[in-house]
């Protein structure tokens, strides 16, 4: 039944995204972040529905988009350089597994085509929001369906991360907290009550389903969002009351093992596992930068067992933090660091020209939003300051998880972008 119904998603798909270039679009980031394929269990698991989809896509874009313009501003420049920076690193690897290397290679490089089709098709108002929608019906839906499961169990359930890029329940907190700025966004400007009422629900339980993702990581970034909102709200006296009285009620019917789980968060430097096998991702990426400054080892340099092992004598005594010697049967891990991921994969050269894409989105959408302010533009005012706080919890939350490359920073760095080429600040085609 599945892949019937995938199958029958995959015609309309086709068909609404050859006539509507930007639908295609649409249904290209949906596709990316929810890996429809790997819910199946029957033939249309071989089904390249992303690949269908971008060529669709493309040849809309050729055939049907008129007055074309290729207009992706100097942050895209920076986007495309960082590409060519991978490639760069790619090629001069120090990785035992090449092939490896080059898988990742690829990944990016679709990721990267994901944000040049959003550049250079997305114009309107109209298109940015149907863009959000998808990307809240790909997280957003599959998170409050899993804090449905984790009510109705009373907390037994554990939440894991969806399949395809985000299968880890850290990248799944990240992603969830990435969301939730754009699910509050949709409830500002929908008009539709019933939907609005929808909106709350969904909201309500994306922030449940942070709890019951059981990540520290994913639980501090929604901690700093809860108060980046606070802070922007007009209602502080009321919301900081509110807040006095739910927080201790909630944290007292929370799960035994939740709240023993965050409470390790104090002694995560000395006692926790998890947390010393980081520093040491950490350590060794930094060792591998240190030894190829320019363009580092290559994707996932830390991962690969020969640089594992060169590194692993040189940790205890690398660094201001003291962490134990590392065990010679212990597996390599991870960056679990967007910053060291980067840092390890392309070196300090890839690392500066990813802070200056993350620097640049960043001073970009503080433009937009004055901009905005300026020409009484509220719509994208309030959607550009979503924006900030998306791209401010990726940015602390990144520090738990290996996601330099997620699909979705590089969807709304595409909305950035958009808003400042095609002038949305203002009021001018923002309802076509």
């Amino acid at each position: 039944m599945r892949d019937i119904a995938l199958v029958m998603l995959l015609f309309v798909a086709i068909y609404y995204s050859f006539k509507r270039p930007y639908l295609g679009v649409c249904a290209w980031v949906w596709i990316a972040l929810t890996a429809p394929a790997n819910w199946a269990y029957g033939f249309s698991q071989d089904f390249r529905l992303n690949l269908t989809i971008v060529i669709v896509t493309f040849f809309s874009y050729l055939f049907v988009t008129k007055n074309k313009h290729f207009n992706i501003s100097g942050l895209g420049g920076w986007i495309l350089f960082f590409g060519f920076w991978t490639f760069l690193s790619s090629v001069l690897h120090v990785r035992s597994i090449p092939d490896d290397v080059w898988f990742r290679f690829t990944e990016f490089m679709k990721v990267l085509m994901l944000f040049m089709f959003a550049v250079l098709i997305l114009r309107t108002r109209l298109h940015i929001e149907t863009f959000i929608w998808a990307i809240v019906l790909s997280i957003s839906s599959y998170a409050g369906m899993e804090a449905v499961k984790f009510i109705l169990s009373g907390g037994g359930h554990r939440i894991v991360g969806v399949a395809g890029q985000i299968a880890d329940r850290n990248d799944l907190a990240v992603a969830i907290n990435m969301c939730i700025p754009l699910i509050v966004y949709l409830m500002q400007t929908c008009k539709d009550k019933r939907l609005k009422v929808g909106l709350w629900a969904l909201l309500a339980l994306n922030i449940i389903s942070i709890v019951g993702t059981f990540s520290r990581g994913g639980f501090i970034g929604l901690a700093i969002l809860s108060f980046a909102f606070w802070w922007k709200s007009k209602h502080k006296f009321a919301l900081a009351i509110l807040a006095a009285v739910m927080l201790p009620l909630m944290y007292a019917v929370a799960p035994a093992d939740w709240k023993e789980r965050q409470n390790t968060v104090s002694t995560a430097a000395t006692e926790d596992g998890s947390f010393i096998g980081r520093l040491w991702a950490w350590k060794i990426s930094t060792l591998i930068a240190i030894d190829n400054p320019v363009t580092g080892g290559g994707f996932k340099a830390v991962t690969d067992p020969l640089l594992w092992h060169r590194y692993r004598a040189k940790t205890p005594d690398f660094t201001f933090l003291e962490t134990p010697t590392i065990p010679p049967t212990l597996l390599p891990k991870a960056a679990h660091n967007i910053y060291m991921q980067v840092l390890g994969d392309h070196g300090f050269v890839g690392l500066g020209i990813f802070l200056v894409i993350l620097l640049k989105t960043l001073r970009m959408n503080n433009r937009n939003r004055k901009l905005a302010i300026a020409n009484n533009s509220k719509w994208c005012d309030q959607l550009c300051l979503a924006i900030t706080l998306s791209l401010v919890g990726f940015c602390i939350t990144g520090a738990n998880v290996s996601r330099a490359y997620f699909d979705l920073l590089y969807a709304i760095i595409a909305i950035v972008v958009v808003i400042n080429s095609n002038n949305l600040s203002s009021n001018l085609k923002s309802h076509e």
